[in-house]
C-alpha cells in the first residue's frame, strides 16, 4: 500500500516531518484500547497530542470538520512504513 502526500497541502511536508521523529512518540492505547501514540506539541513544551490513524486531540483535527490533521497523516505513515518493513 501506498500513501500520497500532497506536497501542495501544508499538512503533508509537517507529517513526513513528524513521521521522522516517531521514535520520540509516546506508544500508548486510548479508552477503546486501541494503539495511539503521543506526539509532542508544537505548541507547547511537554504536551502533547494523543492520535491514533483515524483521531487526534489537536484542535485542527477537532474543529477541522472531519479533516485529518498532521498527526493522524503521521500515525498513518508510520504505521504503513511498519507494516511494509514485516512484509
Amino acid at each position: 500500500m501506498s500513501i500520497l502526500v500532497d506536497s501542495t497541502d501544508p499538512r503533508g511536508p509537517k507529517a513526513v516531518a513528524l513521521a521522522a521523529d516517531s521514535g520520540q512518540w509516546l506508544r500508548c492505547r486510548d479508552h477503546a484500547g486501541r494503539k495511539a501514540y503521543g506526539i509532542p506539541s508544537s505548541t507547547g513544551r511537554g504536551a502533547y497530542h494523543l492520535a491514533t490513524r483515524t483521531s487526534c486531540t489537536c484542535k485542527d483535527f477537532l474543529y477541522g470538520r472531519g479533516r485529518h490533521c498532521k498527526h493522524v497523516l503521521a500515525v498513518e505513515l508510520v504505521v504503513q512504513l511498519a507494516k511494509e518493513r514485516v512484509a
